[in-house]
C-alpha cells in the first residue's frame, strides 16, 4: 500500500489529483470514493491537519503506466538519511585527510627545527616532546577516525534496512 502526506491539499479531488496522474474524469470520481472509503477521516475534511498520512488505494486506473509514484514516507526518510549520510561520509574523510596533510607539515617543520637546535641545550627535549605530542595526536585522530567511520557504516546498515 501506498500513502501520500498531505501538505496544502483543500479537497478529496485535490488528494487524488495528486496520488494519480492524469485521471479522467470517471477516474477521479474513483479515486475519490476508493480514498474516502479506506480514508473515513477524509469526511470531515476541513479537520484534517497538514502532515497527515493518507493511504493511497489501488484503482483500475492507476494500474496503468500513467500512475504516479505515491511516495512511502519511510522508503523517502531512509533514501534521504542515507543520502545525507553519504554526503557525511565525503565531508569527514576530507577533514581528516585534511588533518593527517596538517600533521605531515608539522612533522617536517619539526624536522628542520630540530636540526637548527642540535646546538642547543635544551633545544632536542623539546624538539623530542613536540614529536612525541604530534605522534600522540596522530594516534589518536586515526583512532576517532576508525571509530567514526565505523560508526557511520552501522548507521548507513540500519538505514538501508529500512529501505524496502
Amino acid at each position: 500500500m501506498k500513502y501520500l502526506l498531505l501538505r496544502n491539499e483543500k479537497s478529496v479531488r485535490d488528494i487524488a489529483d495528486k496520488a494519480y496522474k492524469n485521471l479522467s474524469d470517471k477516474a477521479r470520481k474513483q479515486a475519490e470514493t476508493a480514498l474516502l472509503k479506506i480514508n473515513p477521516e477524509l469526511k470531515t475534511f476541513k479537520s484534517i491537519r497538514k502532515g497527515f498520512i493518507v493511504r493511497i488505494p489501488e484503482i483500475p486506473e492507476d494500474r496503468k503506466s500513467n500512475r504516479r509514484n505515491a511516495i512511502d514516507p519511510i522508503e523517502n526518510i531512509a533514501h534521504e538519511t542515507s543520502e545525507k549520510l553519504k554526503q557525511f561520509e565525503d565531508s569527514l574523510n576530507k577533514k581528516f585527510s585534511a588533518l593527517e596533510n596538517r600533521q605531515k607539515s608539522f612533522v617536517q617543520s619539526l624536522k628542520a627545527a630540530s636540526k637548527e637546535l642540535k646546538n642547543q641545550a635544551t633545544g632536542i627535549a623539546a624538539t623530542k616532546t613536540l614529536q612525541k605530542h604530534v605522534t600522540d595526536s596522530k594516534k589518536q585522530n586515526d583512532k576517532n577516525k576508525k571509530l567514526s567511520i565505523t560508526a557511520l557504516k552501522k548507521m548507513q546498515k540500519t538505514i538501508a534496512a529500512f529501505d524496502r
